[in-house]
């Protein structure tokens, strides 16, 4: 069996075909993933694989038994996000209010088609291989849940660990292999500057909360342009502004909220200081009580260099060097970030975009993932099970 994404698709075509379609159809929100967590499951056994109980709620582990070598695994998101589809394509999402407008059923199908390939030359294989297609990636919550409410690290030996997320700024057929730094730290805030009601006529007699919050978000926004280096991205956004409910009255409270995404931790923990700092200052300023809460979501993906070195490797076996490329860093957050305190772990990005076509952003309505794009990815995360398993653990 050729291990490419050509011989992917002469092999398993149609059925890694229609397998994407039903998945894009019946997308599922985040530990709500039923429909979908049972047609993986059904896939999987099919294919003689042995399916692993950690008493999840949603998703899969399963087990193609190898040697006595080392244990890789591969990992998929499998939730669908809150959007309606506003596609062309004949097999649109059939769910009404959620679309899988992230591409995590080309992420599904793509370790599908990773779990066929290597079961077809299954002899080969030095180590056993686990495939864990994970809950509630778009909710930051899911990585979190296998590792500290199901024990998976603890009940499943796993050396190595790999991931991709597909990418429709690159062109299918395209691999993204990046050392270092590839997506960001992420943190969310709930402010509430509190003051005092009362009507519009007598402002000496109130303490107006809308004023603090404006100021505030001018203030904030000078972190970035003012205590963070320039060549060291962050982005601070204020996602909600909610105050009052009526016309001449002056109102009790005012609610923002929004995130922050860092690439480093020394900017992180900076940022997070500088943000805390001058909301206490404001609200001190204008007279207001302060309400607040800020916490760290999910660490920033990296990837680490002996584990860069056969990612390189296998993108190589997988595609020519063409088509092997440094994507850009990116700045959306990843809960995969968070299985890299436990074993080694590699993230790819996989060309999802469609030559000569609209290419829209992730989350857009507009999302359309080419139907190819799965192929590749099958090949490549099989390619980086066979890679690592003759090269042993990396080597710094």
């Amino acid at each position: 069996m050729e291990l490419t994404a050509a011989g992917c698709e002469a092999a398993f075509g149609a059925q890694l075909n229609d397998i994407l379609s039903d998945l894009h159809q019946h997308p599922e929100l985040s530990m709500e993933e039923v429909r979908t967590t049972k047609k993986l499951r059904e896939i999987l056994e099919d294919l003689g694989l042995e399916l692993i109980d950690l008493g999840e709620k949603s998703g899969v582990l399963a087990r193609l038994p190898g040697g006595e070598g080392a244990t890789v695994a591969l990992r998929s998101d499998i939730d669908g996000i809150i959007q309606n589809e506003q596609t062309d394509r004949p097999d649109p999402s059939k769910n009404k209010g959620c679309m899988h407008g992230c591409g995590h059923d080309v992420h599904m199908t793509s370790l599908l088609g990773a779990a066929m390939l290597l079961s077809s030359v299954k002899e080969t294989l030095s180590g056993d291989v686990f495939f864990l297609f994970q809950p509630a990636e778009e909710a930051l919550t899911g990585a979190k849940y296998l590792i500290e409410e199901c024990g998976l690290f603890e009940k499943v030996p796993i050396d190595a660990l790999f991931g991709l997320h597909n990418d429709p700024a690159l062109p299918v057929g395209t691999i993204g292999v990046k050392y270092g730094p590839l997506m960001a730290n992420k943190d969310v805030f709930n402010v509430r500057f509190i003051g005092r009601r009362g009507h519009t006529s007598t402002p000496q007699k109130n303490t107006d909360p809308i004023v603090a919050a404006a100021a505030f978000i001018q203030s904030a926004q000078t972190i970035i342009s003012r205590n963070t280096d320039p060549f060291d991205s962050a982005v601070l956004t204020f996602c909600q502004v909610n105050a009052g409910d009526e016309f001449n009255l002056g109102v009790e409270d005012a609610f923002l909220s929004g995130d922050i995404r860092t690439l480093s931790e020394p900017t992180r923990d900076r940022l997070l200081e500088r943000f805390h700092e001058i909301a206490e200052d404001t609200a001190r300023m204008y007279e207001c009580a302060l309400d607040y809460d800020c916490h760290r979501i999910v660490p920033g993906v990296e990837n680490a260099k002996p584990m860069y070195t056969i990612a390189k490797e296998a993108a190589l076996a997988t595609v020519d060097a063409a088509h092997v490329v440094e994507p850009a860093v990116h700045l959306a957050a990843e809960d995969f970030a968070l299985y890299q305190a436990y074993v080694p772990t590699f993230f790819y990005f996989l060309g999802s975009g469609r030559p000569g076509k609209e290419n829209a952003p992730w989350h857009d309505a507009r999302f359309y993932a080419d139907p190819k794009a799965p192929f590749y990815g099958a090949a490549l995360l099989a390619q980086s099970v066979l890679v690592y398993q003759k090269s042993g653990q990396p080597k710094d």
